[in-house]
This record gives structure tokens, C-alpha cells and sequence, in this order.
């Protein structure tokens, strides 16, 4: 099996180390890694780093393209050297379709799209994967286990990718900024700034474990909402407020920007 990136931010470092780590991948060469920036500050074994467009061999199994989505086409044909017909290739990059992918490459290749997102670094992604009908059941093994090893895997049409990016991809964002406007919130005793951030992060930690016990999250959440207390004074606020909307409105924009980026 022979594998190549290009471009290389923390998703493809990810992807890297969950193929090295594989039981199921069996590497014929040290997987190939096109990156325009400095190569020298990365010291990967099984790994060879090149600038984009670089010469090299060029039959590979699979190709990942891991780029912004603003760069995916001029970096496909920077690199146009490696691309051959049979090839499966691999995109985590936002709102791209397949179509234009294969528009860009000018191949007979398999295309696939992942979203994962930044929690793989930590194997915690949750990774929305679309793989052509085509595509032959070992691939698509291989392909679903090497997004295994990184998180959590959910098989889902093109057509859903737009919902699942605005929802799942971005959504560790959407968390933090609320972690950040709960640090930020206007500190009422003599609690540090840096130990209110662990405290903080203690509350999601353990609140995320009681989540993981239920089904019916308003359940739970009205078992410690008392009549007439604390927490139900808070919620008050949040809902005269629209907080609900709020964030509905937010994953509404995401997925427009993901639909904009497919024209």
C-alpha cells in the first residue's frame, strides 16, 4: 500500500499517525507528505516530507487531500503529477464536493469525503464519511477503519455532509467559545482567572459523564432545576434571551458557508 498527503495541519498529522499505528495497513513505502512549508522541523518515521509539486513516484493507492478548502484546487494541480486513474482519493476539506474534486483532478478516480474534526488529535473525532457505491468493499474498509482509529465513524450521503460539517465539524468551536464566555464571565469572588479555566473544564468533564447516562438530556437537566432556584432563575435568562435560536442561527450560517463553498 502506497500513500500520499498533501498539505499537513493537524487533521493529516492525525490521519498519519492513525495509518502508522494500523494493524490493517500494510506500508510498501514511507508514506509521502506534500507540504510547502519547512520539511526540516518534521522528524517522522515512515514519513517523507516534499514541496508541493515536487517529482517522486507516483503510484499511489491512495491519496489524502487535507488542505482549506480555498486551496484544494490550486494544490491538486500543483501537485497533478502523482494522480492516476484507479486511484482512491481521500478529502477532509470542507464544502468541496466530489464532483469538483474529480473536476479538478481530470482522472477516472475513486473520490471519498471526510469531515472529521479537531478532536482528533486526541482519537475523540467524530467523522462524518461518504464513500462512492463503487468503491470496493476492502477499500472501503480500510478507508472507515483508518477513521476508526482517530474517533468515532458515522456513514452518511454527500447530500448530509453540509448539515454534519456545520454541526459536528465545527462544533467543538461552538463549545469552546462557550467555555471562553463562561471564563470571561465577570468573576464574583477572589477565584484566579487560570483556576476558574480548571474548574470550568472540571464542570464539562463530569457533566459530559452524567450526559453519557441518559437519553432524555431535558430530564436530567430539570432534576437539578428546582422550582423557583438558582438554576432556573439562569435558564430564564437564557431563554428570554434566545439562546436557543442563537445557536440554531449559528449552525444555519455554518452549513450556508459549507453550500457556498461547494459553487
Amino acid at each position: 500500500m502506497k500513500i500520499a498527503f498533501i498539505g499537513y495541519g493537524n487533521m493529516a498529522n492525525a490521519l498519519v499517525s492513525s495509518i502508522l499505528t494500523s494493524k490493517n495497513i500494510t506500508l510498501s513505502s514511507d508514506i509521502h507528505i506534500f507540504h510547502n512549508k519547512n520539511k526540516d522541523i518534521y522528524e517522522l518515521e515512515n514519513c517523507k516530507f516534499l514541496q508541493s509539486g515536487q517529482d517522486c513516484e507516483n503510484n499511489f493507492d491512495i491519496i489524502f487531500l487535507c488542505v482549506k478548502p480555498k486551496d484544494i484546487e490550486s494544490a491538486i494541480k500543483e501537485n497533478s503529477h502523482i494522480f492516476l486513474d484507479n486511484q482512491t482519493i481521500i478529502s477532509v476539506a470542507a464544502g468541496i464536493t466530489i464532483n469538483s474534486i474529480k473536476g479538478f483532478i481530470q482522472k477516472d478516480v475513486l473520490i471519498a469525503r471526510a469531515m472529521p474534526n479537531l478532536c482528533a488529535i486526541f482519537n475523540e473525532s467524530i467523522t462524518g464519511l461518504c464513500m462512492p457505491s463503487n468503491m470496493n468493499d476492502n477499500t472501503k474498509d480500510l478507508v472507515e477503519n483508518i477513521f476508526k482509529n482517530i474517533g468515532y465513524v458515522r456513514k452518511i450521503n454527500e447530500n448530509e455532509m453540509h448539515s454534519f460539517t456545520a454541526l459536528y465539524g465545527s462544533g467543538p468551536a461552538y463549545i469552546m467559545y462557550f467555555i471562553e464566555s463562561f471564563i470571561e464571565c465577570e468573576n464574583f469572588d477572589s477565584i484566579s482567572s487560570d483556576d476558574k479555566a480548571l474548574l470550568i473544564l472540571q464542570l464539562l468533564n463530569s457533566t459530559s459523564k452524567l450526559l453519557l447516562t441518559t437519553k432524555d438530556i431535558s430530564e436530567l437537566r430539570s432534576k437539578v432545576t428546582s422550582k423557583g432556584g438558582t438554576t432556573e432563575s439562569a435558564i430564564k435568562v437564557l431563554e428570554e434571551n434566545n439562546f436557543s435560536e442563537i445557536l440554531e442561527e449559528a449552525i444555519k450560517s455554518a452549513r450556508k458557508k459549507s453550500i457556498d463553498l461547494s459553487k
